[in-house]
């Protein structure tokens, strides 16, 4: 949407859903239209006149599974020309099985998981599709260039030593700068099918974690070599987090904790009893209160440093995905050729970040010191 603003193109309308990142957009002096992807009418109102549709949505199973299908009904009944929806790479498992170098390869994603959620909606849209809707289905891998939350919450587990690399940096990544994904959905737009294709949309270079690594341990300020870790390492780190059995205890403390007590209390009468015994508790004490609390919750878990840094992040684990997906099919039936490098993009994010922390500012150790507490 920015591309469009700024080549003062006024035929895109931005819709949201949620605040997020809407903010970038209100520089640009446009309305911003906020709908309810639960409530069909509201989307109805919201893409009156609008000849295609781009799905970028996202939230929990409600709004991903429910919200896309009341989307695109309403697609559908105002006869909508075409709807790119925005998928991920995810629906391939993870890790992806190995014949997933292409969109033909197996889709096996885990069940309750993000790419479980995804592969749904792909057949959802690829339903509708069929009944007439043309649309393309874009299948990117994690987003760089400036703003990337990926590269922020990368520069962070390497500035928190909890990033390891695997086989020194050498194992493949994908990636796709968010200035080639918008160029995709643009060629997208004019292309949907009643096929509904899926297609990899990601930079096009066989580049290796290494190459994205070494410029974000620069922005972490790493003086040491990022520490080795080997992929029977990774593995077992994956499978040394079994699900908790269920108990008596953990089932109160889960029913005494705060996302659900804010759900009973959508309910007036529950509200009610909930501030009758949160009065009632109260008027025993402080002392009387936190030691219920604690006996019920347990003590907040601390971490010692020493072990926090040797436990493998989150994304740390994503170097096992170990399978790189082409984008030849996006290139065939888009005429998608990426138009910025892995090299710029990782120019202009570490532009944006040395700018945006005030890296290269006289207050720059104080804020330096407050990052390594968060």
């Amino acid at each position: 949407m920015e591309r469009a603003l700024h080549r003062g193109d006024r035929r895109w309308k931005p819709i949201i859903h949620g605040s997020g990142n809407a903010w970038r957009l209100t520089r640009w002096g446009r309305p911003l239209v906020a709908i309810d992807l639960l409530d069909q009418a509201s989307i109805a109102r919201a893409i009156d006149g609008c000849t295609h549709v781009v799905n970028c949505s996202r939230g929990d199973d409600q709004v991903m599974i429910k919200g896309l299908s009341n989307l695109l009904a309403v697609c559908a009944e105002q006869k909508v020309q075409g709807f790119v929806h925005l998928s991920s790479v995810m629906v391939y498992g993870d890790p992806p099985v190995p014949d997933s170098v292409t969109e033909d390869g197996e889709t096996r994603p885990a069940k309750e998981t993000y790419g479980w959620t995804k592969l749904k909606q792909d057949q959802i849209v690829q339903r509708y599709a069929r009944a007439g809707l043309p649309a393309i289905i874009l299948c990117p891998p994690n987003i760089t260039g400036p703003y990337s939350p990926y590269l922020v919450a990368l520069v962070e587990e390497i500035r928190a030593e909890t990033f390891l690399a695997l086989d020194g940096g050498s194992a493949v990544i994908n990636i796709v700068d968010c200035e080639n994904l918008c160029h995709a959905i643009e060629l997208a737009v004019d292309r949907c099918t009643q096929d509904a294709p899926r297609l990899f949309v990601t930079d096009d270079e066989p580049t290796t974690w290494r190459e994205l690594v070494e410029p974000m341990a620069r922005l972490a300020e790493r003086e040491t070599p990022v520490p080795a870790v080997t992929a029977d390492e990774l593995r077992a780190h994956a499978r040394s987090k079994p699900l908790e059995r269920a108990t008596v205890g953990r089932t109160l403390r889960h029913l005494v904790s705060s996302d659900v007590r804010a759900v009973l209390r959508q309910d007036p009468l529950l509200a009610k009893a909930h501030d009758a015994v949160r009065k009632g508790i109260a008027g025993l004490g402080t002392n009387v209160e936190n030691s219920l609390r604690w006996s019920l919750e347990g003590a907040r878990p601390v971490t010692p440093y020493e072990q926090a840094k040797r436990s493998p992040g989150r994304l740390c684990l994503q170097q096992l995905r170990g399978v790189r997906h082409a984008c030849d099919r996006a290139k065939q039936h888009l005429g998608y050729k990426p138009p910025h490098s892995v090299a710029a993009s990782t120019r202009a994010f570490e532009n944006w970040y040395r700018t945006g922390t005030g890296m290269d500012t006289e207050a720059w150790p104080l804020l330096r010191e407050l990052f390594r507490v968060h």
